[in-house]
């Protein structure tokens, strides 16, 4: 896939974190990467773009490796009629909230860090998500048999939801480049962002509270080669010397936009894109973590996990002013 051409809305920046939030970077990455020595480091991973630590994006290696395979957040199968659905965060029997986190692959790769938040909260929570499908209305231009597989999804999360009063808060999130079939007379913008109104809309309202993850930078297709390269030769800090032009990795997110448009307390946005991104580039490695497991959007579990702090923050902001 080739990097997105439309300039995304902007966000705002890091914001100064607690001492406190340093200390909860650390203890995460040491739990999730088994004491490893790159998570010994407060700079490790998305805590190297927090401007309250600190730190310089000097590393000239990368973990998780070029050539390892990651396995996705921890996710226990459940039964509930889906493809793929599974729990993760607390017990049910511990639970002081229960959530849903929908979407497609890349809102898998928002799992390790809602887990984070979950664990932290004491949430439980069910991963609906499946590749390729987006959780609206609007149609995929997808091929034949594949575009049934999703619309068999998207109905059957809407009648799961409907199933289970105890889930308040969903958080959604999909690969803002999803190709979509316009309806009639419609552009590709309006019927994707009308197909995300009229999904959320319709949930039930026993779901109060609509989290919707701003969709993550799309590096340069020769990013992973850029990084073989540089890594193997060991002079260059491979994060800077691989990096996309933020104006060429940033897609339009009509996600972002649909809740905007819908101006109400139940839809929120969060967006993370500055612990990718600096002012004008987006990395491929930060603070020693390889971002980027392919050139589609997809991010790493270990950096998912480090972003999950983050996360955390501010969904305890959007909480406190709900």
């Amino acid at each position: 896939m080739t990097a997105g051409r439309r300039r995304a809305l902007a966000g705002a920046g890091p914001r100064p974190a607690l001492l406190a939030l340093a200390v909860v970077v650390v203890t995460v990455t040491i739990m999730s990467l088994g004491g490893s020595a790159g998570a010994t480091t407060r700079c490790f991973g998305a805590a190297a773009r927090d401007a309250s630590l600190g730190c310089s994006n000097a590393t000239r290696s990368a973990t998780p490796g070029l050539d390892d395979v990651e396995a996705g957040a921890p996710c226990r199968p459940v039964s509930a009629g889906l493809d793929s659905a599974c729990a993760f965060g607390v017990s049910a029997s511990r639970a002081a909230r229960t959530i849903a986190l929908i979407g497609d692959s890349h809102a898998m790769n928002w799992r390790a860090a809602v887990d984070v938040v979950a664990r932290d909260r004491r949430w439980r929570g069910y991963s609906m998500a499946s590749p390729g499908c987006v959780y609206s209305t609007a149609a995929a231009a997808l091929p034949d048999g594949r575009r049934e597989h999703c619309v068999r999804w998207y109905r059957s999360v809407s009648r799961w939801l409907g199933r289970h009063p105890e889930v308040s808060t969903v958080f959604v999130s999909q690969n803002a480049a999803l190709p979509i079939m316009p309806g009639p007379g419609r552009t590709y913008a309006s019927t994707t962002v009308d197909g995300y109104s009229r999904t959320w809309a319709a949930l039930p309202s026993t779901i109060t509270k609509v989290i919707v993850l701003r969709d993550t930078p799309d590096p340069s297709d020769d990013t992973l080669r850029c990084l073989r390269r540089v890594i193997a030769a060991g002079r260059q800090r491979p994060g800077p010397a691989c990096a996309t032009p933020r104006s060429q990795a940033l897609r339009w997110d009509p996600a972002v936009f649909a809740a905007a448009r819908l101006n109400s307390r139940r839809y929120r946005t969060i967006d993370l894109t500055n612990f990718f991104c600096g002012r004008r580039d987006c990395y491929p490695v930060i603070g020693g973590v390889r971002v980027f497991s392919d050139v589609g959007g997809h991010f790493t579990t270990t950096f998912s996990r480090t972003l999950g702090p983050y996360l955390l923050r501010d969904v305890r902001g959007l909480f406190e002013s709900w």
